[in-house]
C-alpha cells in the first residue's frame, strides 16, 4: 500500500459527486448532458453508487502532483483514506462508466430501453 508522500496526487486532480440512480429516460437524458461537457464522466462504482467525475486539478498542486497546504488541506482531504486510494485499489473502480454520449447512448439502446420494455410488459400482464 501506497501513502500520499509516494502518490502522484491521484486523487487531488477530479472532483466526484453521488448522483441519484438513474429511473427514467428524463434522468438518462442528464446523463447525456453532464458528459457531453469536458472532463466530465459519470459512472456505477463498485459500491453500486453512480457519481459524476469531474476532471479538475487542485489549484494547491505543485508541479509534481504533491499539495502545497497538506498540513492545513480541507477535511475531504483529510478523511480520504489510503484503503480507497486509487493508487491502492484492486480492479475496476466501476461497473459502468460513461465518457461520451455515445457511450451513454449506446448503453440506453442495449441495456435501458429494453429493460423499460420488459418492466412495461411485467406491469401489462399484471
Amino acid at each position: 500500500m501506497i501513502n500520499c508522500d509516494e502518490c502522484n496526487g491521484e486523487c487531488c486532480r477530479d472532483v466526484t459527486v453521488g448522483l441519484d440512480e438513474p429511473e427514467n429516460m428524463e434522468d438518462w437524458q442528464d446523463i447525456r448532458w453532464m458528459v457531453v461537457h469536458n472532463n466530465v464522466s459519470v459512472y456505477l462504482d463498485e459500491e453500486g453508487d453512480w457519481v459524476v467525475e469531474f476532471k479538475t486539478p487542485c489549484v494547491k498542486l505543485d508541479k509534481d502532483n504533491k499539495c502545497t497546504m497538506y498540513t492545513n488541506r480541507p477535511v475531504m482531504c483529510r478523511n480520504h483514506e489510503l484503503d480507497s486510494c486509487i493508487k491502492n485499489g484492486e480492479g475496476d473502480l466501476h461497473k459502468i462508466r460513461f465518457d461520451t454520449i455515445e457511450e451513454v447512448d449506446e448503453y440506453i439502446e442495449k441495456v435501458v430501453k429494453p429493460q423499460m420494455e420488459m418492466q412495461k410488459k411485467l406491469k401489462k400482464d399484471l
